[in-house]
């Protein structure tokens, strides 16, 4: 619904709810009773007044409400403008709240949408990271100039021993450190990286003699504090110190996984939960999380943040620590606690969880281990467990929850994290199964509040709910702005989508248009359901497109000069055309057609990927210096065409740094990398540069090699697994060896 709507005047003898079409729908005379009392009876005829004595009524109105504050009356026509402001404001505020439903519906599916892609695609971005290790040391020839790729097993590496181990966080030290964090405008460096490093090797140690399952025991008068996911929201993690203060006997912390990504603190956030785990001990409990995985945190922002701050070795590090985190805690014997969920397959017991060799950089595909991590629960019909839309992990139901019970007894309750919910947590299945999440705003944009869960040693719990933007400074932003945050990020994200599979959208609406039985017309045309239609069809997304249309640069006057009506999805289409596609001839070099192919070649692989462009550009900085020179590029563009088959010559690759070099010092910054990919339509564009860089291009294709193409394996790590019912639902089989197809359904 659009402003003009509720500017328009408001009358209670007009239809629609009496909000006037148009100025002319106004009648001449509005009766001045109130709204409410407007009509008693309704085939009563209207009594006719002289215009003195409607006068004289108006002066003799009494008041409305007796018990009003002294010297303050209230007549009918008073009360006919206040029922007029309220009516339109509960109006603005259902449509905004069913608007704003709809836009974190659409960042739900696309954040599951890209996690998926992102596991999905992980394993050939392990094979040009590894084929650019091979083809670097053949072409760059110098070890001292090539920067350390990601390992492909944890390994204590010898510079990391001779590091100085004298470094002890202590609680003055760490509460001078949250102070400093917690400053308004702090985005420094947090320390230095010798301190860094010693903390990290340090917690590495600590960590790695831990069982892969840890018992707690609650004693009379203690309480088990369990804080959800983090994500570098460093904001939330000092609210929850704040409020609940430092871990003591009786108050004893679990931080339950997802500690990085997403935010900007990320190290700052590990900082903290590992320096409280080195001061007070068994005080403190850490689990691993999706997260906490290269594969993941790689292309999700930390990678990103550790090279802003520090370098690739403190990645590095950060990831070996993270290999050492425990995977569940069970309290009290009967209260489980893990960050995602249960497992696919079926008898599952704990015994089978502590012998995990959890000590990998990320989970083995559809594993025990990343089951335990990346599954979410179905909702209070679901039976069974079946394919999680994130990719990775199961959706399991109550039965699947009652049948571990029974395996693994006397456990009657799992507590886990892993889910954003707009109150920071929710019961599932009378209680079973409790979710926590503790990044409030989630994002920046998502206006959600977040939660601590309280458990206490007879296993009762309680709810603590906040939002931290709300005791900050910083926070104090209209709900506007972050409505508008929210809508921008949603935008750019699909605007990313709809470019990549614009030539497709063409082919499904082309076909759309053949097919209608509508009479031929000079342009093409489509309506807007129709658009809708080839959006969640062809994205592969389930969202109310036709309410964010207007974000998406649809006109809202279709070509017959109707609103929203029937609009040429050619021109809208062609918004959408990346930058490569408009580059000009020139004459005296004759290279812009071979530039245009190189720049489509590299986008390809952004599009396969979906690769953020910032993250393509660091590859190929292998000395880290901020610029790419001729031989990096040329090293980098040589991996490329080894694992995707495509060949970039010395001569090819000059061109492109020739076209890309706009202020001429033979490199190419971060800002002439980024122009080239990129829409070249300013609406667009504009559109794109409203929301954060980093979290609008993630995941990526998920069909580009066939298995057993040479290049590597398959792109795509096709789930094997299907729906399968709890061992309660399995019905014995007959003679024939049949079951119940009745019962399975």
């Amino acid at each position: 619904v659009s402003v003009e709507a509720l500017a328009r005047p408001f009358c209670p003898t007009v239809k629609n709810g009496g909000f006037c079409s148009s100025p002319g729908d106004i009648p001449d005379k509005v009766d001045s009773q109130p709204v409410a009392t407007y009509r008693k009876n309704k085939n009563e005829p209207k009594e006719k007044k002289s215009e003195a004595a409607r006068k004289e009524d108006k002066k003799s109105d009494p008041p409305v409400n007796s018990n009003e504050k002294p010297g303050i009356t209230m007549t009918s026509t008073d009360m006919k403008a206040v029922i007029l402001v309220q009516r339109l404001f509960r109006g603005f505020k259902d449509r905004h709240k069913y608007r704003r439903r709809a836009l974190l519906d659409a960042w739900d599916e696309l954040e599951k949408k890209e996690e998926s892609e992102l596991r999905y695609t992980s394993k050939a971005m392990g094979v040009m990271t590894e084929m650019y290790s091979k083809i670097s040391k053949n072409l760059i020839g110098n070890e001292e100039e090539k920067r350390e790729r990601r390992p492909s097993a944890v390994v204590d590496r010898e510079d990391v021993k001779s590091l100085k181990k004298g470094f002890k966080p202590t609680i003055s030290w760490l509460t001078d450190f949250m102070d400093r964090v917690g400053k308004k405008g702090y985005d420094g460096k947090p320390m230095p990286t010798s301190d860094l490093m010693s903390i990290l090797e340090m917690m590495k140690g600590t960590l790695k003699s831990l069982p892969n399952v840890i018992d707690i025991e609650l004693e009379r008068k203690q309480v088990l504090l369990i804080v959800g996911d983090l994500h570098g929201q460093v904001k939330d993690l000092l609210h929850i110190l704040k409020e609940q203060g430092f871990p003591t006997k009786e108050r004893i912390f679990l931080f339950n996984g997802d500690f990085v990504d997403r935010g900007k603190f990320s190290i700052e956030v590990c900082i903290i939960l590992f320096c409280l785990k080195a001061l007070f001990g068994d005080l403190v409990y850490l689990n691993r999380g999706n997260h906490e995985a290269d594969d993941i945190n790689a292309r999700d922002g930390f990678q990103n943040e550790c090279v802003s701050k520090y370098d690739m070795q403190v990645y590095h590090k950060f990831n070996e620590v993270f290999t050492t985190l425990p995977l569940v805690h069970i309290v009290n014997k009967k209260t489980m606690i893990v960050h995602g969920g249960l497992c696919w397959d079926a008898g599952v017991t704990i015994e089978k969880i502590r012998d995990i060799d959890r000590f990998v950089l990320h989970p083995p595909w559809e594993s025990m281990m990343e089951d335990l991590l990346w599954s979410d629960p179905g909702g209070p019909k679901h039976a069974g467990a079946s394919h999680n839309d994130r990719g990775c992990g199961c959706i399991f139901g109550e039965d699947i929850v009652d049948e571990f019970f029974e395996d693994n007894p006397p456990l009657t309750r799992v507590i886990r994290s892993h889910e954003k919910k707009e109150s920071g947590f929710q019961s599932h299945f009378h209680g079973k199964v409790l979710t926590v999440f503790s990044a409030s705003n989630y994002c920046g944009d998502n206006g959600n509040n977040g939660a601590v869960l309280e458990l206490f040693p007879n296993l009762s719990y309680r709810v603590h709910t906040f939002y931290a933007a709300k005791n900050s400074k910083e926070g104090e932003e209209k709900f506007s702005d972050r409505y508008d945050t929210l809508s921008a990020t949603v935008a750019a994200k699909l605007i990313h989508r709809i470019a990549d599979n614009r030539l497709e959208l063409l082919d499904y609406y082309g076909k759309c248009l053949r097919e209608s039985k509508r009479p031929e017309s000079k342009e093409p045309v489509i309506t807007r359901v129709e658009w809708a239609n080839g959006l969640k069809t062809v994205l592969k997304l389930n969202v109310k497109f036709l309410i964010i249309q207007l974000l998406l640069g649809v006109p809202l006057v279709g070509v017959n000069g109707k609103k929203k009506g029937k609009f040429n999805y050619v021109k809208w289409l062609a918004k959408f055309a990346p930058r490569s596609n408009f580059l000009k001839l020139n004459e005296s070099k004759n290279s812009p057609p071979k530039v245009k192919e190189s720049l489509e070649k590299i986008s390809r692989v952004l599009e396969q990927h979906r690769v953020a462009v910032s993250s393509m550009f660091r590859y190929f900085d292998t000395n880290g210096d901020g610029m790419i020179s001729a031989q990096e590029l040329h090293t980098g563009l040589a991996c490329l065409g080894k694992v995707y088959k495509t060949n970039f010559e010395m001569e090819e690759v000059q061109l492109l740094i020739d076209h890309l070099d706009k202020d001429g010092d033979k490199s190419i910054d971060l800002d002439e990398f980024l122009s080239q990919f990129s829409v070249a339509n300013d609406e667009m564009n504009r559109a794109l540069k409203a929301a954060p860089r980093d979290s609008v291009m993630r995941g990526g294709r998920t069909a580009l090699m066939s298995e057993g193409e040479e290049g590597g394996p398959s792109v795509v790590n096709l789930s094997k697994r299907k729906w399968r019912p709890s061992s309660k639902d399995v019905l014995k089989t007959t003679g024939s060896g049949k079951t119940s197809k009745e019962k399975l359904k």
